[in-house]
């Protein structure tokens, strides 16, 4: 057995949800931070409603007070990093699709399965497009895998139990992470929340904090 690996060589890993805005900024910018302290990022998208369900937490946007500021937010924040972005009509969206798709690509590639994701993120927060459609998310996987085969055939694949098992493995270390939000960073056990976070996470890593 491998000896476990040590700060400085662990991954980054990276939780979100696929209909979190503020997940898709953070995947525009989470891989060049990591690559410029010599750290890979471990992508793992999760359903965010049954993580807070899970830790008896209310949905991110249950409160109107904090929903209007939110919707307000997501314009700004995406003007501030210069990020393209337009709010789904379909918003939040279904996303155990995508998800499963991600967990379906990465056990025999996880970069497939990155560049999935930022298809699939890209396409619902600038073209409004269906994230909960199994037919669109089998095309984007096969975009990123072409050796897939027919799109029907993995789009079948997405509702088989052990495609399912591995989603819901994923929810399960979000749960034993504490993952009460998207984007979550987590560093060698420091946890950051929040794409507004990433001033901080680029100091922790030039080991600033």
């Amino acid at each position: 057995m491998s000896p476990p690996a040590s700060p400085g060589e662990a991954p980054i890993d990276f939780w979100f949800d696929f209909a979190s805005p503020y997940g898709y900024f953070m995947s525009s910018r989470i891989d060049a931070i990591a690559a410029r302290h010599g750290r890979r990022v471990r992508w793992r998208p999760v359903i965010l409603f049954a993580v807070l369900r899970a830790l008896g937490l209310p949905p991110p946007m249950g409160h109107e007070a904090k929903r209007t500021y939110m919707q307000h937010d997501f314009e700004r924040s995406a003007r501030f990093l210069g990020v393209p972005f337009r709010r789904p009509e379909a918003f939040p969206a279904a996303t155990h699709h995508a998800a499963r798709a991600f967990y379906l690509l990465e056990r025999s590639d996880p970069r497939t399965a990155m560049a999935f994701a930022r298809t699939a993120m890209r396409a619902y927060f600038t073209e409004g497009a269906d994230l909960g459609d199994p037919m669109q998310i089998a095309q984007w996987a096969r975009e990123a895998n072409p050796q897939l085969g027919e799109a029907a055939d993995f789009a079948a694949r997405l509702r088989a139990d052990e495609t399912r098992a591995l989603l819901a493995s994923a929810v399960e270390e979000a749960v034993r992470a504490q993952v009460f939000g998207s984007p979550m960073i987590v560093i060698d056990g420091e946890r950051f929340f929040g794409v507004d976070r990433l001033p901080q996470i680029e100091a922790h890593l030039e080991g600033n904090l």
